[in-house]
């Protein structure tokens, strides 16, 4: 699983990313960013925060799946098109990148 936060006219935003073998398919999920305890975020990479509930989420299976890739929205939530730009961005970059390798994890 990986994190990124980053931070959009002060509010700050987390994309999180998980391949799942058993599905063999990618988790993407875009969320508003909760700022959480130092304890609980050893992580630097996740600067004092932490995933709130995900506003948008992206299930993309592997070719020899046959299955179209997807989207779900929280229809409660919204967002900047900016975050929502930056947001499909890093998941067309992610899909298309034949380099990549999803990390073993179930």
């Amino acid at each position: 699983m990986a994190l990124e936060t980053w931070e959009h006219d002060g509010d700050h935003y987390c994309l999180q990313s998980t391949y799942v073998k058993g599905d063999e398919a990618w988790y993407f999920e875009l969320s508003e960013a909760r700022s959480a305890p130092a304890v609980r975020t050893a992580s630097p990479r996740h600067d004092g925060f932490l995933p709130g509930p995900a506003a948008i989420t992206v299930i993309a299976h592997d070719p020899e799946v046959e299955k179209p890739p997807y989207v779900h929205f929280d229809g409660d939530q919204e967002l900047p098109f900016d975050v929502l730009k930056y947001f499909t961005t890093a998941v067309a970059t992610t899909l298309a990148n034949d380099d990549t390798q999803p990390p073993n994890s179930d």
